[in-house]
């Protein structure tokens, strides 16, 4: 076999094998969410921050005070998502991600508001 005929096969090859990787590269990876389960299997509690410090549980209104005993209380035992309101500076929110890991052993996530036109 001359060099210029294994050439063109390894070449052939290379291409056959780029085209049929296409379908797998090409398609569009859509992030799947899992449920985020606490140590001990417990319950997800969903935190709402809107500015001015103004917390929501569960959609209801609590104070920082009553939320901080309640994530010192629960400890381990719950999932804390975490859902800053847009209108939040990053400084925000980056501190109020850092206070609620700080109240408990539990894990905390991170929960990015919906943007506009995607």
């Amino acid at each position: 076999m001359s060099l210029a005929l294994q050439c063109l096969v390894g070449f052939t090859l290379l291409v056959c094998g780029a085209v049929a990787a296409l379908p797998e590269i090409a398609r569009e990876r859509i992030p799947r969410s899992r449920p985020l389960l606490s140590r001990d299997g417990g319950t997800s509690l969903w935190l709402v921050e809107a500015p001015g410090k103004r917390w929501h549980l569960g959609g209801q209104a609590i104070e920082t005070n009553r939320l901080a005993a309640l994530l010192r209380h629960q400890g381990g035992r719950v999932a804390v998502h975490y859902l800053p309101s847009a209108a939040l500076p990053i400084g925000d929110i980056s501190s109020s991600l850092r206070w609620l890991r700080s109240l408990g052993s539990g894990p905390v996530l991170l929960e990015l508001p919906p943007q506009p036109g995607r």
